[in-house]
């Protein structure tokens, strides 16, 4: 009911616009027209306006939103160059303090995805003269040694599964470092209460037993406790620097010789 009586209201609205203007002398009824005409000019020319520039900020946000995804890429693309210049100076660095012993670079192409046997699988093998039980290593220290050589392939077994004859770099106090179960944790077993071992302390290789050369490190301190069951020993914990599960590159050492007697497994 509301909408008819809405149509009846503007139908007799236009009647009595029309009556009137149909009396209007025709100079009225002309500026009258003209000024319609020029409203509705000026109106269309609006509207029309509205859409170009509508349809050009829609192609320049497009335009944005791809110059920011190639900023993006570029972005990503910068930061690996950057960690891999990173990488690549840290391994001149290594190469210059181990120049007794030639170095074999390695890249990581297989990993063990349970982590259950805690081994990697090397792009290097016997046709680079890589032999079992030679000392893996990266910058960040002591990786594992070679378990397994294929001929161009070796297989890694990680710290994880063996023990390592190591020493506290600051005091030289002795122990042997054996890994504890989840992350990178290490214990330093059969450390004498006698030696002053502190937290930050630096834990390497003692070169002990043959397999792991003198020097490399092990990890860092990272808690000392007393033991109340045997005064005269260290509870020592140490943590290692190496991503173990995020290698990409690694290092076998030549051993210094092949009759040298490496150390045992667990």
């Amino acid at each position: 009911m509301l909408q008819r009586n809405s149509d009846y209201l503007c139908i007799g609205l236009a009647v009595v616009l029309s009556l009137t203007l149909m009396g209007l002398p025709p100079e009225r009824q002309e500026a009258i027209a003209h000024g319609l005409r020029s409203a509705a000019w000026t109106t269309g020319q609006w509207a029309f306006a509205r859409v170009i520039r509508f349809a050009r900020g829609e192609q320049r946000s497009r335009y944005l939103s791809a110059l920011n995804v190639q900023l993006a890429i570029e972005n990503m693309r910068l930061r690996e160059a950057a960690a891999e210049n990173l990488r690549l100076r840290q391994v001149l660095q290594f190469r210059q303090r181990d120049q007794v012993r030639r170095v074999i670079p390695a890249e990581v192409i297989a990993r063990d995805p349970d982590q259950l046997f805690d081994k990697l699988v090397v792009n290097a093998g016997s046709d680079l003269g890589i032999q079992e039980d030679w000392p893996v290593v990266t910058p960040d220290g002591l990786v594992g040694h070679v378990d397994e050589v294929r001929d161009h392939s070796s297989v890694v077994q990680l710290i994880f599964g063996s023990r390592v004859s190591a020493l506290v770099q600051e005091s030289r106090a002795h122990g042997i470092v054996s890994p504890l179960a989840g992350g990178n944790r290490f214990e330093l077993r059969y450390a004498e209460a006698a030696n002053l071992i502190e937290v930050g302390n630096r834990i390497v290789s003692s070169g002990l037993g043959g397999r792991y050369p003198k020097g490399i490190t092990v990890g860092y301190i990272t808690e000392v406790r007393e033991r109340e069951r045997d005064p005269l020993l260290k509870e020592v914990f140490l943590e290692s620097e190496v991503d173990f599960w995020g290698l990409e590159e690694v290092f076998v050492i030549h051993s210094a010789s092949d009759s040298e007697r490496p150390e045992s497994s667990p």
